[in-house]
């Protein structure tokens, strides 16, 4: 019998001008990865869905449990979203992640425009 395990790495988030247009940085929730329940699994699999949006998408793993500090993490995938030239774009992809990490989490870098609708990880 299989199992399927989709965890959200950061929810819904929207970009909120203060009146100064300054990009800033959001960071998801930590949950455990496939190697945290599933001992050697090592293929995740990340689905992401943005809209409009102008940042970094960065994610990170630690193999700590539980991750301390920001030191325990290190970065396994990125993706620069620069959507502010099309603005009826939205995107929305799959990404394969191999390793046997216990821990993942989602980072908006330099955020300044656009919707993420959601950041998850499954396997």
């Amino acid at each position: 019998m299989s199992q399927s395990t989709v965890l959200q790495l950061l929810p819904q988030t929207v970009y909120v001008n203060d009146g100064t247009n300054n990009p800033y940085d959001v960071t998801g929730n930590t949950v455990q990865a496939a190697s945290y329940y599933l001992g050697g699994q090592d293929l995740q699999t990340l689905s992401l869905n943005f809209t409009e949006v102008t940042g970094n998408l960065v994610i990170e793993a630690s193999l700590a449990n539980p991750p301390s500090a920001d030191s325990d993490w290190f970065q396994v995938y990125r993706l620069s979203a620069n959507n502010v030239a099309n603005v009826n774009s939205n995107t929305s992809s799959y990404h394969n992640l191999t390793g046997n990490f216990v821990n993942m989490r989602a980072k908006i870098e330099d955020f300044a425009h656009g919707t993420v609708q959601y950041v998850k990880i499954s396997y």
